[in-house]
């Protein structure tokens, strides 16, 4: 069955000598993999539309065992991202990312949409390339299902204390006046991030706001700093792995 389906390209490995298997990040589909047979021929009319973050129409045969791409147009490119390389580290982190997180065989176009937006922002240099990374690392993991409750304190339900702290294991909130009320050996409280105002308030806009909205705030340089250590953090406990191409970002950086 031939289908056609928009999406993003987000990984690719070389089979044989001419063809490659592609990820993309489909609208319809989800992650799905799909055989480019001939693509590193020259003459290959499937090259410039499938390479590595490349937003494409695809026309993909959906066969019993894999599929087969038949043919691509070009969206957008991101062309300019591709000619620098600290962007070009980040968007592969992004892609990483979403590749972990994002499911196969079910529509994602959230996910999608955050990707193309984000990636939008970054060519564009609209946003400081760490406030997206934040933003992206913390809203990807709230779409896979692993949103925290930042509403209030999980204890005595205050929305907003002078002290605040956010525990990752948990995934909760937790203020001063209650933490000091847990016993010092309490498994919850074993890693704790102490949060000023702006950093709360930005978690809780990354998590909670509508699609069109979770890029309109800025941070100062000591806020995002912490911000980035949060959501960096927080994605790597639940995903319990490290990602190659961050650690290349953060070299670059």
């Amino acid at each position: 069955m031939l289908i056609k389906t928009q999406g993003i390209v987000i990984k690719q490995r070389s089979i044989g000598e001419s063809d490659k298997m592609l990820t993309i990040l489909t609208k319809d589909y989800g992650l799905i993999e799909v055989s480019a047979r001939g693509i590193k021929k020259l003459k290959s009319q499937l090259a410039g539309a499938s390479q590595i973050l490349c937003y494409s129409d695809f026309y993909i045969f959906q066969g019993k065992k894999y599929n087969v791409l038949n043919s691509a147009e070009t969206i957008n490119s991101f062309y300019d991202l591709r000619l620098d390389v600290k962007k070009v580290a980040l968007a592969s982190y992004f892609c990483d990312l979403t590749s972990y997180l994002a499911p196969s065989g079910e529509r994602s176009w959230v996910y999608l949409r955050l990707l193309l937006n984000t990636l939008y922002l970054l060519e564009n240099d609209k946003k400081d390339m760490n406030l997206l990374k934040s933003i992206y690392e913390f809203r990807c993991m709230s779409l896979a299902g692993f949103m925290p409750d930042l509403v209030c304190c999980d204890e005595c339900k205050e929305y907003e204390k002078e002290k605040m702290y956010f525990l990752p294991l948990e995934s909760k909130l937790i203020c001063d006046d209650c933490l000091r009320k847990l016993d010092a050996g309490d498994e919850r409280i074993r890693f704790k991030y102490t949060l000023g105002a702006s950093v709360l308030q930005s978690m809780r806009h990354i998590i909670y706001s509508d699609d069109e909205k979770v890029f309109s705030f800025n941070l100062k340089e000591d806020s995002l700093k912490k911000l980035n250590f949060i959501t960096e953090n927080y994605v790597k406990i639940y995903c319990e792995r490290e990602f190659k191409s961050l650690d290349v970002y953060k070299q670059m950086i």
